[in-house]
């Protein structure tokens, strides 16, 4: 999966990315991953909703 994220990221460099985890999140958070946020497990179900309509309105632009 991360080779996945790799080459989306060589494509589009602003591309949101929702990253799920149940450990190391300290780390991610001290050296950060532009447009994307972390999601720590155990989660629920509305935190994965309102972390990928953050990142979504982020990327919006009005018309």
């Amino acid at each position: 999966m991360a080779g996945s994220l790799l080459r989306i990221r060589e494509i589009d460099p602003d591309f949101p990315i929702v990253y799920m985890t149940g450990g190391h999140s300290d780390e991610w958070k001290s050296q950060g991953v532009p447009n994307s946020i972390l999601v720590e497990k155990p989660f629920a179900p509305a935190q994965l909703v309102t972390a990928i309509s953050q990142l979504l309105n982020a990327g919006s632009t009005p018309v």
